[in-house]
């Protein structure tokens, strides 16, 4: 097998920062020498407007995106490996490639579900699959990763220290190829150029109901709508672990729902012109909630036919 000696994983996560990254790579002859691989690693749980984006970039860009998912087994000893989906409209939408990371922690010993204690979806879902797909390609585990990461990323996430710590293995090309490290100014200026943008914001993007997100935000992504209410039940319930911190959040966003549909009973003409929340899936919440018998405070509740 033939081994690149130059390789270089370009880390696409869609969203705006690793996209500007990805162009810069693409369009900088400083990385003119590298054998560069594109790469976006779904979770199953993407938002239809990060699949837009991705879209977006490969029809203004050119951009050579390879899509990839994991690859998981029940079988003993077998790692994660990776299989590329050859179009957008192919790529699971329905967290079959999430549920199938969890089966993977838990097929020799219990793990759970990933939440605070043991958050393994990010290398399960995105890190290990990226990486057996770069080792099949480069024909060796060598290669150089080009990180997303943006100024407001310093210095809870990385430093420039670690980089120069890493130099070699991973590089942060935002923070360290321009004169000052790029920001939220400096991306919203590059796009305000481009031809497209993300249609949509930074709170609602990754997975929809992400352990990681605070619960303003969680708060926030039920009121847009969500799709996965049901799997993170199933998901609790087969592998009897909780995915941290959601019920509070979850029915504090019920609460903030059904004074919504509360204010739709009583002016509905507005609220269709003023709402973008999806009624479909906040009567989910409440229903599922309602089925788990929790108590839903809010006065407005009684008022209510959601069902």
């Amino acid at each position: 097998m033939r081994k690149i000696k130059n390789g270089l994983a370009v880390l696409v996560s869609g969203g705006r920062s690793s996209a500007m990254m990805a162009r810069h790579i693409q369009t900088s002859k400083k990385y003119d020498e590298f054998e560069k691989l594109y790469i976006f690693c779904n979770t199953g749980q993407e938002k239809k407007e990060t699949i837009d984006f991705l879209r977006d970039m490969v029809k203004y860009w050119d951009l050579p995106l390879v899509l990839i998912e994991g690859v998981y087994s029940k079988k003993a000893g077998v790692g994660v490996k990776h299989k590329i989906v050859d179009s957008f409209d192919e790529l699971d939408m329905d967290s079959k490639v999430f549920e199938q990371a969890i089966m993977q922690l838990n097929k020799h010993k219990w793990t759970g579900v990933p939440n605070q204690a043991t958050p393994y979806c990010s290398e399960y879902l995105k890190t290990r699959p990226a990486h057996s797909f770069c080792k099949e390609v480069f024909g060796t585990t060598k290669y150089i990763k080009a990180l997303g990461f943006r100024k407001e990323d310093m210095p809870k996430r990385i430093t420039l220290m670690e980089l120069e710590e890493l130099k070699g293995k991973k590089i942060a090309p935002l923070l360290t190829d321009f004169e000052e490290p790029i920001g939220m100014i400096e991306l919203n200026n590059f796009y305000q150029q481009e031809e497209f943008k993300l249609n949509l914001h930074s709170k609602l993007g990754n997975c929809e109901l992400c352990w990681k997100k605070s619960e303003p935000n969680l708060i926030q992504a039920i009121q847009n709508g969500v799709r996965c209410i049901d799997w993170y039940e199933e998901m609790q319930e087969e592998y009897g672990d909780v995915f941290e911190n959601r019920e509070d959040a979850i029915l504090s966003g019920v609460e903030r729902i059904l004074a919504r549909h509360y204010k739709a009973k009583q002016d509905a003409e507005k609220f269709g012109k003023d709402s973008n929340y999806n009624e479909k899936y906040s009567k989910q919440i409440v229903k599922m909630l309602l089925e788990r018998k929790k108590e839903i405070t809010n006065p407005v509740a009684e008022q209510l036919t959601l069902f």
